[in-house]
């Protein structure tokens, strides 16, 4: 039997799922509590303890961030499925992310020398850390129900708003507290929880069952069918492997060193350039190195294919073919991070007066309030259910709730009784988490009702994706080409963060679970990994662009910026609806 049948329920679904939930909810706090800070805090005047970069190179280090965040996965992945199991990789990836920020959190420490270097250190360790926990959580998940369990995509929806919760809590407190009093204070906050959220989960680890905390079985221990299904890497293999690692690897380092060096290559610049839309686009020898190590991968990829059997090469040709049009996605939607928190500061209207000032307050009130009153209630039902076998966990995850509660209230009190009318910057962040927590359980019964095919429910995601970016193309409109400063309407923001929300749970949760479903058990964490290095690439091609945004708004205005993203993704999504029956087929009875 699966463990989800030997398991307690909580709403339809096993308490395993809901220790999972609060455990990766404390990982996207600090995830997303960088993200809120980490390109304020670098384009912050030096006077005011930020760096005093250029958004240019903010966007740069950002992007080198996120991709690396999501690369990783692919180590995590494949340690987790060849060497410790699902259970300890994460337990591992947790304190090595606890770690980073206690790294960043002393970074700014006057003791008589330059600290700068322990802050590039607690990135790495945050990035490393992930990369071993993100995919083995959602693996879990995937192991807890049957393979073709209807339940999976509901389970991935509610696991889902876990995420989001980390993501709405990080986001509110560690963008207050970083903006409000202190960067340091706001980067070291996430490092708290990321142990509370270590601790629940190690006391509660045997609740996932063997096949979560046992590697994959040994070659030795397979028969001669079994060894062949799983296809083993030949020595040709592993030296296409090693030419494209090496490729990557080197345009990975020289792009990290230009970073930190602010502008500095060991390797040869502008190999050529072209001009698009009056921006210079170079091609250095880095630049070449990537595009050389794709195409080293993409004929490793082609290769191994054809080797394995007919069925299990289908499907693993759909979760590669859906994983490349998630990089539409996320290349778009990871502008909030980046070209969407500068529009919020420096071109959106932030500061209310008379009744807007009083709406705003009562709206933020509620907006801080009811979710943390849905999650603790989420709490009560956990805790009634494990609290007897599993009396640690339930400890551990009170006292974190316990803190969160007196931090909220604290920034509560703070804006309903200051004389500050300055909406923050950050704050527009928490609307992408509020709106999933609050829209997840319509979309979860929504895909039991109506059955979508994949690729019409990514259609979907992406046109909603591309609506969002055409509001704030309208938004944009009455803002001169090369304006650095203006006051747009809010509104447009909210709408943008509503529909790119309405699209993310079209696209995301549904794409875990297919992932799920489609890869053979015994590669599971792995192909999860690969999913998320197509992720990281979006993050990366999404800074690149937002890097170039100054460049391409003097030529065709802030509006043509965003039109951009309004076009690719719908067009994306198109190409994808019009594969849907290809798709299905490749699929085997999966999507049916």
């Amino acid at each position: 039997m699966s463990t989800a049948e030997n398991q307690q329920q909580i709403l339809g679904h096993p308490i395993g799922l809901f220790v999972l939930f609060f455990t990766e909810m404390w990982e996207r706090f600090s995830y997303y509590g960088m993200r809120a800070l980490l390109i304020l805090f670098l384009v912050a005047k030096i006077s005011d303890d930020g760096w005093g970069w250029s958004r240019g190179e903010a966007f740069a280090l950002y992007g080198w961030y996120v991709m690396l965040v999501y690369f990783m996965p692919l180590l995590g992945g494949w340690l987790a499925d060849n060497k410790w199991g699902h259970v300890k990789t994460v337990i591992v990836g947790a304190s090595i992310i606890t770690l980073g920020h206690a790294s960043m959190a002393v970074s700014d420490l006057q003791v008589g020398m330059d600290l700068r270097f322990v802050f590039y250190f607690g990135l790495f360790f945050i990035v490393l850390g992930t990369g071993l926990f993100k995919p083995n959580m959602s693996s879990i998940v995937g192991k807890m129900y049957p393979p073709q369990s209807e339940k999976k995509d509901g389970a991935y929806t509610i696991f889902y708003m876990g995420v989001n919760a980390g993501a709405f809590i990080g986001t509110l407190l560690v963008g207050w507290i970083g903006e409000t009093f202190s960067w340091t204070w706001g980067f070291g906050l996430a490092g708290i929880f990321m142990l509370f959220g270590l601790l629940q989960f190690y006391f509660a680890r045997e609740v996932f069952g063997k096949a979560a905390s046992e590697p994959k079985p040994k070659v030795i221990d397979l028969s001669p069918e079994e060894q062949e299904r799983n296809v083993p890497f030949t020595k040709r293999d592993l030296s296409i492997a090693a030419l494209g690692g090496f490729l990557g690897i080197t345009w990975i380092i020289d792009g990290l060193y230009s970073v930190v060096t602010r502008g500095k290559h060991f390797l040869t610049e502008n190999l050529f350039s072209i001009d698009v839309f009056g921006s210079s686009f170079s091609i250095d020898m880095s630049n070449f190195f990537f595009l050389l190590s794709l195409v080293v991968f993409i004929v490793l990829g082609v290769s191994r294919l054809q080797r394995f059997q007919s069925i299990e090469r289908d499907r693993l040709k759909v979760v590669f073919l859906i994983a490349f049009f998630v990089i539409f996605f996320w290349a778009s939607f990871e502008q909030a991070g980046t070209s969407m928190t500068i529009f919020a500061r420096d071109y959106t209207s932030r500061a209310l007066a008379g009744s807007w000032s009083l709406i705003y307050k009562i709206i933020d009130f509620i907006l801080s309030i009811a979710p943390m009153l849905v999650l603790t209630w989420v709490i009560y039902k956990l805790g009634k259910a494990i609290i007897k076998k599993y009396p640690l966990t339930i400890l551990f995850t009170s006292i974190s709730f316990i803190i969160i509660w007196a931090l909220v209230i604290f920034r509560v009190y703070d804006k309903v009784t200051g004389t500050s009318t300055l909406v923050d910057t950050s704050w527009f962040q928490i609307l992408n988490p509020v709106f999933i927590i609050s829209l997840a359980p319509l979309y979860s019964k929504f895909w039991e009702k109506y059955k979508f095919s994949g690729p019409q429910k990514f259609f979907g995601g992406l046109t909603l994706l591309a609506a969002g970016f055409g509001m704030l193309a309208i938004g944009a409109s009455t803002i001169p080409p090369g304006a650095k400063t203006a006051s747009v309407s809010m509104i447009w923001l909210l709408l943008a963060y509503l529909l790119h929300t309405m699209g993310e749970l079209a696209v995301s949760p549904v794409g875990l679970s297919y992932v799920s479903k489609l890869a053979p058990a015994r590669m599971l964490g792995f192909l999860f990994g690969i999913w998320y290095v197509f992720t990281g690439l979006s993050g990366k091609l999404a800074s690149i662009m937002a890097e170039y945004s100054d460049g391409i708004s003097e030529s065709v205005g802030l509006s043509g910026f965003f039109l951009i993203f309004t076009i690719i993704p719908f067009a994306a999504g198109l190409v994808m609806l019009s594969l849907n029956r290809p798709i299905k087929r490749m699929m085997h009875g999966i999507d049916k």
